[in-house]
């Protein structure tokens, strides 16, 4: 067994000292009752033990020497991108163990590797822990196609990987936090915080074949644009290897480095392929009660037996970070299941001013059934050709021009599976924030012919008062990249129905 972290990250409630909670002296260690957290049955029912409240103290650096003043004496520098050579290990600015050791397990960036801005000490670039296997509510991105092939012995089966950097937005708010008090920043002080950029990236792919005696040329890795971006590992295997290579991500796992360009320097960036490891969300109904909400029970959403066993936080008072700890009785869930519990609100249980919320688990990845499950859920049976993922983009002006608060895009088609079956439906939602897709796939047969019809579209609009407008007829769409811009949504605006 492992120990993962279900990371549900809870809305930032203010950065500064005059949000932070005025309700606890600031010299004393808050105490906080015992809550009580019931199952169904009484034999289920466990307790929340004495809670441990860390306080962040406040480092004196010892090894900034490369480092630019981060409050400089002028006007601040304009950003001039990355340097490599002026880099921070927040190991080198915080004495809290307990503190390191969560940042490894539950935050999306590296610790040990934050970079400054070539001119302006103010700017910070953070790159990714580790790219990790994606997992959504359909499951694994990871598909196994079988395709026809008349010569024996040659690849016939196409492995489709999709990576992810496990990244949500409030471990970046923790990362300000740090940084503000270990260099004594005021709450007026401007700091920013930005993503590495992964243009010019490339692949280790010789430690992905380690072992498989794969040539490294029938692995294929298009690099991401930027680093929370989803990328594809492509692998054309036989079918031997292609058992060999299933078997190494139930167990072992698959292993690779992504190294991303920063002027003449590559960082390394760590690619793990193993089920018991991904990128997505573990339970169900904590990201929920995080934000504020009730909830009757938690589900486990993954493909293995967890169990609870802690809700950790770390929150913000008097420009200080302060960690949350409620240890519980250990409470297992197998998968695809829920456990009716009653949990105190969040603000009750872990106070005010969160950045970051989330639930310790031990995901049981050794479990052989639940790996046998996973195994009939990827593969996808034979078909004369692979899946394509289908590209939607909407012209980021457009939401402003319109006033659009979300783009709907509805899209049938009968080769969203391999098996070409039936016509089914599905939709993607497009935001001036997030105004790209790739989360379709289809399978299209290659005796199809040249131009085939690959699916329909309809959009809809939603605006920023809450009324919608939609198209008013289906569009043909045989290309995988649709683009939506001006002329769409005039199109629609002019001749759409309510």
């Amino acid at each position: 067994m492992r120990k993962f972290a279900a990371v549900i990250f809870s809305l930032f409630l203010g950065m500064t000292a005059q949000a932070a909670d005025s309700s606890l002296d600031a010299n004393k260690t808050p105490r906080i009752k015992r809550d009580t957290v019931q199952a169904a049955r009484a034999a289920q029912t466990f307790k929340f033990q004495p809670q441990t409240a860390l306080r962040i103290k406040r480092p004196i650096p010892s090894k900034l020497k490369n480092l630019r003043p981060v409050i400089p004496k002028t006007e601040p520098e304009e950003p001039g991108g990355p340097d490599p050579s002026a880099t921070l290990d927040l190991s080198d600015v915080i004495d809290d163990p307990a503190l390191l050791a969560d940042l490894g397990m539950v935050c999306g960036w590296d610790s040990h590797l934050i970079l400054q801005d070539k001119a302006a000490g103010n700017v910070f670039y953070y790159i990714p822990r580790a790219f990790l296997l994606k997992r959504d509510a359909d499951g694994y991105r990871l598909n196994v196609q079988y395709n026809t092939r008349a010569e024996a012995g040659q690849p016939s089966v196409m492995v489709t990987a999709e990576l992810q950097a496990p990244h949500l937005p409030g471990d970046v708010h923790l990362l300000k936090s740090i940084l503000r008090q270990a260099f004594g920043l005021k709450p007026t002080d401007s700091l920013t915080i930005k993503a590495l950029p992964g243009l010019g990236a490339t692949a280790d792919l010789q430690a992905l074949t380690t072992g498989l005696a794969l040539p490294a040329e029938r692995i294929h890795l298009n690099p991401p644009a930027h680093l929370k971006q989803v990328f594809r590992l492509t692998l054309s295997l036989t079918q031997d290897e292609t058992e060999e290579v299933l078997a190494q991500i139930a167990h072992d796992g698959l292993v690779g480095t992504l190294k991303v360009a920063v002027a003449q320097t590559r960082i390394p960036i760590p690619i793990r392929i193993r089920y018991s490891q991904f990128s997505g969300t573990r339970l169900e109904g904590f990201d929920a009660w995080a934000n504020g909400q009730g909830i009757a029970s938690l589900e486990n959403i993954t493909d293995f037996p967890v169990t609870l066993e802690a809700i950790n936080a770390y929150r913000l008072k008097n420009g200080k970070l302060e960690r949350i700890s409620k240890k519980l009785k250990p409470v297992r869930i197998d998968p695809g299941t829920g456990r009716p519990l009653k949990l105190p609100p969040a603000e009750k249980l872990l106070g005010n001013n969160r950045m970051v919320s989330w639930m310790v688990l031990d995901i049981d990845g050794s479990c052989a059934d639940c790996l046998d499950t996973i195994d009939r859920r990827i593969r996808k049976g034979v078909a004369l050709a692979p899946g394509s993922r289908i590209h939607m983009e909407a012209i980021p002006g457009l939401f402003d021009e319109f006033s659009v608060y979300k783009l709907i895009v509805h899209v049938q088609s009968p080769y969203f599976t391999a098996q070409a079956s039936t016509v089914q439906k599905k939709e993607i939602t497009l935001t001036a924030d997030n105004n790209v897709s790739e989360n379709l796939m289809v399978y299209v047969p290659s005796d199809k012919g040249a131009d085939p019809l690959l699916y329909k579209y309809r959009i809809e609009a939603v605006t920023q008062s809450g009324q919608t407008r939609m198209a008013p007829q289906w569009e043909d769409a045989r290309k995988l990249t649709q683009f939506f811009g001006s002329s769409q949504l005039e199109v629609l605006f002019n001749g759409a129905t309510d």
